[in-house]
């Protein structure tokens, strides 16, 4: 999806317009955009986000609805986890067993009451749980698998993380990514994947905002073979590819998230 939904950069929307033509050789697929605003970037509230990004937001969610519904692999790309608001519940819908594995640093769980800053991609996965209500659906927190979470007391986010720590889904840490937890919690059912690269270690993926002991190339590539072989994958959705401007690191995360995409084996008929 090629639009601007509430990050505050141009280069967010440079990461999809990069990745989209690599996935589309990896995986031999003829790739579909979904345009909308290209801008203004910079600090915006997040309820005229919301309303400029709805439309696209909506038909995000209903193409991915069909494309589960009919039995089709899809992954999709956007800007910002905001992406969430119209894909999470649209799959609930369309696959009623489905789980959610979000991986992320932050646990995207603000709402209006506890967001410090008012950034809408801040508070994708709490709405998509129906914690406040974007008019987008729901679905319930307990399909939701959070693994890679790290923000600390103090952080802009942390009343958030609070939020997500009490409520019905299933949290785990970036340790426990190697360690089967992840895939014990998704059991065989069929999962939809949030992959954020800010799960990575800013070692890996050196970003402004990177939160210390992530995870490192090997082991997201190794999670997400193991979620592969556990059960079906239905799609994945990769979002927030801040690309770097030193074109070596760019090209190297490239190269990295669409490894990612293909260790799901989304080619396959049964997802494995």
């Amino acid at each position: 999806m090629q639009a601007r939904i509430s990050e505050q950069t141009p280069k967010d929307l440079r990461g999809v317009r990069v990745l989209a033509p690599a996935l589309a050789r990896r995986l031999s697929v003829q790739p579909a955009t979904l345009a909308g605003r290209d801008g203004p970037f910079g600090e915006t509230p997040w309820r005229g986000d919301l309303e400029a990004s709805r439309s696209v937001l909506r038909e995000s969610g209903d193409r991915v609805a069909g494309a589960v519904g009919a039995g089709e692999r899809c992954v999709t790309l956007a800007s910002d986890c905001s992406l969430a608001l119209g894909t999470l519940p649209a799959v609930a819908r369309a696959e009623p067993e489905a789980k959610v594995l979000w991986l992320d640093a932050h646990a995207d769980f603000d709402t209006p009451r506890t967001t410090t800053g008012g950034f809408l991609g801040c508070m994708s996965l709490a709405g998509a749980c129906g914690r406040w209500n974007s008019g987008l659906g729901a679905l319930e927190a307990e399909r939701v698998v959070l693994c890679g979470v790290r923000g600390k007391v103090g952080d802009f986010d942390h009343a958030g993380q609070r939020e997500a720590e009490g409520s019905a889904m299933t949290m785990v840490p970036v340790s426990g990514a190697s360690s089967g937890a992840v895939a014990a919690a998704l059991g065989d059912a069929p999962v939809y994947v949030h992959l954020d690269p800010d799960v990575l270690d800013p070692s890996v993926n050196p970003i402004p905002y990177g939160r210390e002991e992530g995870l490192q190339a090997d082991a997201l590539l190794g999670l997400l073979v193991g979620v592969a072989a556990r059960g079906p994958v239905l799609g994945v959705e990769v979002t927030a590819f801040h690309s770097d401007d030193d074109e070596r690191v760019r090209a190297r995360m490239t190269a990295l998230l669409v490894e990612a995409v293909a260790a799901l084996n989304l080619g396959a008929p049964d997802g494995r």
